[in-house]
């Protein structure tokens, strides 16, 4: 195995500069500056869609970090210009310190079928989704490219980009599986020639998060540039969901273990209950169809324990919360 996707000491990232975009609303990217700061002594620079929201979060995280230095810049991952700006303005703030991550979090979800879906909805999400990424990915990758040092490039996903797809959120799956595949291409693509940039595709199974909230304030905003400005949007407590903090310690501890595929489940000790997402076994089954070259649909005639008949929200974590349902 290459140096690239080998085991990674987080010591390396002391002093150094974390880049997370879609950091302000306090989900999963707020739990991974928070961690890379207090954790593991870095410099964080936090990038959103909002000058409210990028505000609110520095303010709060400079709070909670003491000495290290917190930079909140406001960018649209869908537009290049932005993400090139954010690069200089990183350098600017940070001339002597090198980055040693960046995360490519901005993104939406707008659940519904493929044919109650609206077409905008879909543009939306491939363009943050996928085209942020790739943006990303053409701003900043040539920095950690001039440097000597390991650093990491980690680029957001889903367990939806792993497992099956089930028309419920089809236009956010097929988003995260074209992650997925992004992030593959950048490994190989970078394995020879820059074996110093640790590559990782994170795929969080149920975390704590404002993004169904966030993703339709920015189309309600959209929609109408006369709308007031978004508000500061907290996470939804999802129950038996991890919150981004526990969320962000199983993060790192993935990275460090040399995993690629940084699966996060539900399961101990970042929750504190025993009934896991149960990941491995739902990609496992679409693995067996692939192999089998038979899709299995089974699960469309099984009784229902969300919202709608599903192949993935159907493990331990679904059928506790479905007996607390029937319970109230």
């Amino acid at each position: 195995m290459s140096k690239q996707q080998g085991v990674f000491d987080l010591a390396e990232l002391q002093d150094r500069v974390a880049v997370i975009t879609g950091a302000g609303n306090f989900g999963i990217g707020w739990g991974i500056a928070k961690h890379a700061a207090l954790q593991l002594g870095m410099h964080v620079v936090l990038i959103d869609l909002h000058q409210a929201t990028v505000e609110q979060a520095s303010q709060q995280l400079q709070a909670l970090v003491g000495d290290r230095r917190v930079l909140g810049l406001t960018c649209d991952v869908t537009q290049s210009a932005d993400l090139e700006a954010a690069a200089l303005a990183i350098d600017q703030h940070f001339p002597d310190t090198g980055i040693g991550a960046v995360f490519a979090n901005a993104g939406v979800i707008f659940n519904n079928t493929i044919l109650r879906s609206d077409i905008d909805d879909w543009q939306t999400t491939l363009n943050v989704n996928i085209l942020g990424v790739v943006r990303t990915m053409k701003a900043l990758v040539p920095k950690l490219q001039a440097q000597s040092q390991r650093s990491i490039f980690c680029s957001t996903a889903s367990v939806g980009g792993l497992v099956r797809g089930d028309g419920g959120a089809a236009a956010y799956q097929a988003s995260k599986h074209a992650v997925v595949a992004l992030s593959e291409s950048l490994s190989f693509e970078l394995a020879a020639k820059s074996p110093q940039i640790h590559v990782n595709v994170l795929c969080p199974c149920i975390v704590s998060s404002a993004l169904l909230q966030s993703s339709q304030t920015n189309k309600r905003l959209k929609s109408d540039p006369s709308a007031s400005a978004a508000p500061v949007t907290q996470p939804k407590d999802i129950p038996l969901g991890m919150t981004p903090d526990r969320h962000a310690e199983q993060v790192f501890d993935l990275i460090a273990a040399g995993k690629f595929y940084l699966v996060t489940d539900n399961i101990r000790p970042y929750v504190e209950h025993d009934f896991p997402f149960a990941a491995a076994q739902i990609i496992g089954e679409r693995f067996h169809n692939l192999s089998t070259l038979e899709l299995d649909n089974s699960d469309a005639f099984a009784a229902q324990q969300s919202a709608y008949p599903s192949s993935i929200l159907k493990g331990p974590m679904f059928a506790e919360l479905a007996r607390r349902a029937q319970e109230d």
